[in-house]
């Protein structure tokens, strides 16, 4: 089964070609450190690791496009590939597990820019100094024994240079590893504050909960307190009603019985008078 095609877009190439076209200035005669830049800017573009085919193409096809002509063998681009994966994220031993967390490709991705830019005027004046060299009378050996002294110093230099630069990063990391404990002291208080807000929080639900429930019973109590005054109010008016029409027919029967008396009282004064009237005529 063939392998996907490699499809980069045009933005990624761009910065790759710009990188190369830099690399070949800082590294003229070292491909080594020029392949190692080349594969770190290709996986920082595209975010891959490529094998050598990739990178055999993109020397191949790309780089004479920026003047970069150069055509390492399937070895050395093989070792370079090599060394950028033994860099790769691995995971964390069991004794330094209780430390703070280091990326290794992090920490490698700040090492690599810094160490290629320090040396890569070295490696600029070495390649000066070879070329002139090269260009002399001393004929075809001289150069190569006149060089070595000057490769030595160089690469004492450079790597003096790497190992305070090193030096520096480390104690930077230091101090990284001392704040990030401070932030994770104040993560953890933050988190118990935050525990204890949710505690209360929980409690006042439960709290509330409860006091939910009670006025729920109360409202029961009240509600059957209400149907008990209600059918107590109808028997009242009920009661009321029935003494009321009572007292109308009483009432009307005492209108009835005085009217009575007047026609008796009324019958009464008239036979007195009658009485009286006789008892004048006949004396």
């Amino acid at each position: 089964m063939a392998r996907p095609r490699i499809e980069w877009s045009d933005a990624q190439i761009r910065l790759i070609m710009s990188a190369m076209e830099k690399l070949d200035r800082d590294f003229p005669v070292d491909n080594g450190c020029f392949l190692d830049g080349v594969i770190d800017e290709v996986r920082t573009v595209t975010g891959r690791l490529y094998g050598a085919t990739a990178y055999s193409r993109l020397l191949r096809d790309v780089a004479p496009q920026v003047g970069v002509n150069r055509r390492p063998s399937s070895v050395t681009i093989q070792k370079a590939i090599g060394r950028a994966q033994a860099l790769a994220p691995t995971s964390v031993t069991q004794d330094v597990q209780d430390a703070a967390p280091v990326d290794v490709h992090a920490l490698r991705r700040a090492l690599e820019p810094v160490v290629r830019d320090a040396i890569a005027p070295l490696h600029a004046l070495l390649a000066t100094q070879l070329h002139s060299a090269e260009s002399g009378a001393l004929g075809d050996a001289a150069p190569e024994t006149a060089g070595q002294p000057m490769r030595l110093q160089l690469a004492e230099t450079s790597l003096a240079d790497a190992h305070a630069r090193l030096r520096q990063l480390e104690t930077e990391i230091g101090r990284l590893r001392r704040e990030l404990g401070k932030a994770e002291a104040r993560a953890e208080i933050a988190e118990g504050h935050v525990a204890g807000m949710l505690e209360g929080v929980q409690r006042a639900i439960t709290e509330a909960g409860s006091g939910a429930d009670a006025l729920a019973a109360t409202a029961k109590r009240l509600e059957g307190t209400e149907r008990f005054l209600k059918s107590q109010n109808d028997a009242v008016r009920q009661q009321a009603a029935a003494e009321a029409d009572v007292l109308r027919v009483q009432n009307r029967q005492l209108r009835e019985h005085i009217d009575h008396l007047i026609l008796d009282n009324d019958q009464y004064r008239r036979a007195l008078t009658s009485r009286s009237g006789s008892k004048g005529t006949s004396e």
